[in-house]
């Protein structure tokens, strides 16, 4: 069903659950908690009104194919699956604005509009998108700074890995746990799983590791914190929908190695510069560069709308579908 223009798509496209107790923000009333920032269920709301006329366009446009007369009730999935992506879509705000004040990227208006211009405007950006022009000023203004957050790294950032693919979600968890708790045999414990899984691999986000550059790059690898084991769902939570979360291929990774200092300036043949990426190429790998800060201040989402996943920076319907990033009892040598 789609409905977004591609300049909206491209804001907010992927695009540790934290129980939370003792002293902290109040919850009251909140749809989601970024450190001590609530996200208020009202802020949602509005959102979800001023999507409506989009939806029910969408819904009409839809029916109309199927013969069905304009009307009919907007599917409760449907708004269910706009208010998770109305919580994402203020979420990953939250932490593009604090990971800006922490590298000192500030996006002037000028930017702003000069890239709101080549999509015809804020108002034709507006159009079938769900969000009115002021918020898609802001959405765009956030594009430009994860883009920002991302490219200031892109040719430095330099990850060694161990990874696997497990069957379902019970032998990922087994297969972490056992490196969780001893890092040193990792190389062991993922060459037990079966095939020839790689282990001590180093990549860059600049390198295209066989789905193309883009999807390469916004890669769960570049996101994760070194000394970490990483389970994550092998499908999204939409290829999903309808099927056991847990059953399904997982992928397990752990981050032996995260490093600013990659070799080559420029960047080695065969591994693409910065200079060279494409902008909604970059927003997808700034996105990833979030990871460890929202980690660090933690993220949780009330379960009316769903459950945070650490590991795709999005709010999915399941909990059973969440990721799970676990530190190390110590670091790979």
């Amino acid at each position: 069903m789609p409905r977004l223009s591609s300049l909206v798509a491209s804001v907010v496209v992927a695009l540790v659950v934290l129980a939370g107790c003792g002293t902290g923000p109040d919850r009251t009333g909140a749809a989601a908690i970024v450190g001590d920032t609530v996200i208020p269920i009202s802020e949602i709301q509005s959102g979800l009104r001023t999507a409506a006329p989009d939806l029910r366009v969408a819904v009409d446009q839809q029916g109309a194919a199927q013969g069905i007369p304009p009307g009919a009730p907007i599917p409760p999935q449907l708004l269910a699956q706009e208010s998770r992506r109305l919580v994402t879509v203020r979420v990953l705000h939250e932490l593009i604005a604090e990971q800006s004040r922490r590298d000192g990227i500030v996006v002037t208006p000028q930017r702003v509009d000069a890239a709101l211009a080549r999509a015809g405007g804020a108002e034709a950006a507006a159009q079938g998108s769900g969000f009115d022009p002021a918020t898609i000023r802001g959405l765009v203004a956030d594009q430009i700074a994860a883009s920002d957050i991302g490219r200031a790294v892109f040719d430095r950032l330099q990850v060694t890995i161990d990874y696997a693919t497990a069957p379902d979600r019970a032998s990922a968890e087994a297969l972490a746990r056992a490196v969780a708790a001893d890092p040193a045999r990792a190389p062991q414990l993922f060459g037990s799983v079966g095939g020839t899984p790689p282990t001590g691999l180093t990549v860059r986000p600049g390198q295209d590791q066989g789905a193309g550059l883009q999807s390469s790059a916004s890669s769960l690898l570049f996101g994760l914190p070194a000394g970490t084991v990483t389970i994550t769902p092998g499908r999204s939570s939409s290829q999903a929908s309808g099927q056991d979360p847990a059953q399904g291929p997982w992928s397990v990774v752990h981050v032996r190695e995260r490093t600013l200092a990659a070799p080559g300036t420029p960047p080695p043949p065969g591994v693409t510069p910065a200079a060279a990426v494409d902008d909604d190429t970059m927003f997808g790998f700034g996105l990833r560069q979030l990871q460890p800060l929202a980690l660090e201040l933690g993220v949780t989402v009330s379960p009316r709308y769903g459950a945070w996943d650490p590991t795709q920076l999005d709010v999915v319907q399941d909990p059973d579908a969440v990721g799970v990033v676990t530190p190390v009892r110590s670091p790979a040598p």
